[in-house]
């Protein structure tokens, strides 16, 4: 996790979904360890990451204790104010607004309107002057700088040789303030990398929405409740820059000033993805006249942007509209030195050969031309891209959905056949969503050919299959986990286990053929039952001829006793005298 880049990954809430993949537009996304991180070399810091993630794990970084820790430290820190924040705060009065700016902390409020008013001059001159440079595409947007010149470098001497109007406002604070610091707010994520590249001009950059949690820890979120601020100037029409044709309209108020014979014909395009179809199909040898090309990255403008609460372009434009309307023209005397040059930026992307590729996509189990289903679930558009985003390092093999499908369904098979038991499972209507082969065997022939001719036996009915249906009916209505019991189908006996997949919806059985265990098992009990028989009739035959021996036994001695019994009697009577 690089927090230092404007853009970063939070590894342990990636949830491998592949949807930042999918969306970013330069694939600037690399999967390691089945994470997806944001490749700072290959970002163009647009946001579309931050805004896909179901899981919060792209990641903008947070400035806002740097700049508070600023504005603690010093008194004479400026903030220059995105024109966008008309939509972000609408109905509220910028002179109040900028009030609330000085309870945090600030020491004055200026809009980078001010600085596109500058940059539109410029481009304006640039455009009467060169008649013979038949195309500009703006340099305002940092998105769309860091696009060509990382994607599209033929297109880097296009565009316009011009400071973005941040810092080109920030050269004209510098003039006016010397030795004030100077942080940004606006709803662009690409601010922050142009902060980062020119630290001197521009010390940092926040977010709306960072803005805004300061306002909300300092209690000054309704800023119409405060003053105005005497200090605050209305700026010129570069505050028509955060929609979609402002930066236009400024441009050509200029250029008809400058040359009005001449002919320059304008051209609003916003979103990367738009931009990308233009780069790739456009070229400037073939234009007759002048085009100006106003590139803004986000769809319907800055209004729009990544980190605004704004999500209706048309209720963004409005807003601005009304803001803007009430300033008027302004071109300062003392303009600073904007003028910039943009070089191709190299990049870590790679080719690769036909062999490597076809190499990759064989491992991926894309041995034919019709095997590569280009489904997009990767998050590359094709299996190919997804074959040269693997060899570059960018992406891993278990990436490809109809891949894992396979691996899961062989291993699924190999499980299934070394299973000494049935399979299947049913839904809570007892209709089958799928059994494995072993099952339709062991219920016998007819099952089997249905099998045979449907693979899987999907919707039949389980309760005519087994015809147990209450078995079932009570795991689904009970919850239990498992029920176990033998069960009797044609004559053969089978060991029967019920289980839940998912609770009171989706059931699975396993069940084994237990006719020969069983029967050896019953005749082994029968035989039990045998001897324990036959012993206990031993048992009453000695018991009998015991007690009859006994019975005997005791007649001989009564007799004995009765034999002897008198003459004992009388002899003791002849005695007695």
């Amino acid at each position: 996790m690089d927090v230092l880049a404007p853009v970063y990954s939070v590894n342990a809430q990636c949830r491998d979904c592949y949807k930042c993949v999918r969306r970013c537009p330069v694939k600037a996304i690399r999967v390691e360890n089945d994470h997806a991180v944001v490749s700072p070399e290959d970002c163009i810091y647009c946001g579309t990451c931050v805004e896909t993630c179901p899981n919060h794990a792209k990641m903008v970084r947070d400035d806002l204790k740097v700049v508070r820790n600023l504005v603690s430290a010093r008194r004479d820190v400026i903030l220059s104010v995105a024109p966008s924040f008309a939509s972000e705060f609408p109905g509220v009065d910028p002179a109040r607004f900028s009030t609330a700016m000085r309870r945090l902390g600030f020491a004055r409020m200026r809009e980078t309107a001010v600085g596109a008013n500058i940059v539109s001059r410029r481009v304006a001159e640039l455009m009467a002057q060169n008649r013979a440079h038949r195309l500009q595409i703006s340099s305002a947007c940092p998105v769309v700088v860091e696009l060509i010149q990382r994607y599209y470098p033929r297109f880097a001497p296009y565009l316009t040789p011009v400071d973005s109007p941040v810092i080109a406002h920030a050269k004209a604070l510098r003039q006016e303030f010397p030795d004030a610091p100077i942080v940004f707010v606006g709803p662009c994520v690409g601010k922050k990398h142009e902060s980062d590249l020119q630290p001197g001009l521009l010390h940092a950059a926040l977010t709306f929405e960072e803005l805004r949690r300061w306002m909300m820890m300092a209690g000054v979120e309704d800023p119409n409740a405060l003053e105005p601020d005497p200090d605050y100037h209305l700026p010129g029409d570069g505050a028509y820059y955060p929609i979609e044709g402002g930066m236009i309209r400024s441009v050509e108020r200029n250029f008809r000033a400058l040359a009005p014979q001449g002919e320059l014909q304008p051209m609003a395009l916003t979103g990367v993805r738009t931009l990308q179809t233009m780069l790739e199909t456009l070229d400037p040898k073939t234009l007759e006249q002048p085009v100006f090309v106003e590139a803004l990255a986000c769809p319907g403008g800055c209004v729009c942007g990544p980190k605004t609460r704004v999500r209706c372009a048309a209720g963004g434009m409005l807003d601005v509209l009304r803001h803007a309307r009430k300033t008027l023209p302004d071109d300062p005397e003392e303009k600073p030195d904007i003028g910039r040059h943009y070089r191709p930026v190299a990049t870590t992307r790679r080719t690769f050969s036909e062999e490597e590729i076809q190499a990759t996509l064989h491992a991926l189990g894309k041995l034919r031309p019709e095997d590569e289903l280009n489904c997009a679930g990767c998050g590359y558009d094709s299996c190919r891209a997804l074959a040269c985003a693997i060899l570059a390092g960018h992406a891993e093999p278990q990436m490809c959905v109809s891949r894992m499908r396979q691996i899961a369904l062989r291993q699924s098979s190999a499980i299934d056949r070394a299973l000494p038991y049935g399979l299947v499972v049913a839904d809570r209507r007892l209709r089958v969503i799928e059994c494995n082969e072993r099952f339709a065997t062991l219920l016998g022939e007819t099952t089997r050919l249905a099998y045979d001719a449907k693979p899987g036996l999907r919707d039949a009915d389980l309760g005519r299959l087994i015809p147990y249906p209450q078995l079932f009916r009570k795991t689904l209505e009970t919850g239990e986990e498992t029920l176990r019991q033998t069960i009797e189908i044609e004559g053969r006996l089978f060991s029967l286990t019920v289980f839940n997949v998912d609770e009171h919806e989706v059931i699975g059985a396993l069940i084994l053929d237990v006719t020969e265990s069983e029967q050896k098992r019953r005749a082994l009990i029968e035989k039990a039952r045998t001897v324990v028989t036959n012993t206990a009739k031993t048992v009453q035959e000695i018991a009998f001829m015991l007690g009859r021996n006994a019975a005997e036994s005791e007649l001989i001695l009564d007799s004995a006793v009765e034999m002897f019994a008198p003459l004992d009697d009388g002899a003791s009577s002849d005695a007695a005298p």
